[in-house]
């Protein structure tokens, strides 16, 4: 009789996939005495994530008992997680969410900044940046546009020199009498 033969272990779908970057949300009232929700979101990575929440008034791990971490396989087959953390109110609660992928050897990290919250919100670095590109693109084009008409000026009022070809000298005669 043959030995029995193992059947491989299927493959993952990803050997590895960067997340998104982290989003993070806040919600509930920002009143002394009362406690403060950030949810923290990344999405599509490969393989499953590690996170965690870091306050960074001394860089320390937040406890995971003040945390509720969700990791699911998407549609794609990629990872996305979803974490809610829950802390009393300070008066400067700035935390990070950083999502670590073990396989690419990446953390990648938002940051929360509590004291400008009002009610919800969302602090996006992509958004951010998608920001500041439609304030540069058109400070650009303008500089652009008057470089240009700065050059076209300058070739209208600077003096036309054509070409004349070589000049000619004349000798002088000079008698040897």
């Amino acid at each position: 009789t043959s030995p029995l033969v193992k059947p491989p272990s299927p493959l993952p779908p990803f050997p590895a996939a960067n997340f998104s970057t982290p989003v993070i949300s806040t919600s509930d009232s920002s009143n002394p005495g009362q406690e403060r929700t950030y949810t923290c979101m990344s999405k599509n990575g490969y393989p499953e994530p590690n996170l965690y929440w870091i306050n960074t008034t001394d860089n320390s791990l937040i406890d995971t008992a003040l945390q509720n971490n969700t990791v699911y396989l998407n549609k794609l087959g990629l990872y996305d997680v979803i974490s809610t953390l829950r802390l009393p109110w300070t008066s400067r609660g700035d935390v990070l969410c950083c999502v670590e992928n073990v396989a690419l050897h990446q953390n990648i990290t938002s940051i929360s900044q509590a004291e400008s919250f009002t009610g919800n919100n969302t602090k996006n670095p992509q958004e951010t940046h998608n920001n500041e590109l439609k304030v540069l693109v058109p400070v650009l084009a303008v500089l652009a546009a008057a470089a240009f008409v700065s050059f076209i000026i300058y070739r209208r009022t600077r003096p036309h020199r054509s070409y004349t070809g070589p000049k000619t000298v004349q000798l002088e005669l000079t008698d040897h009498a």
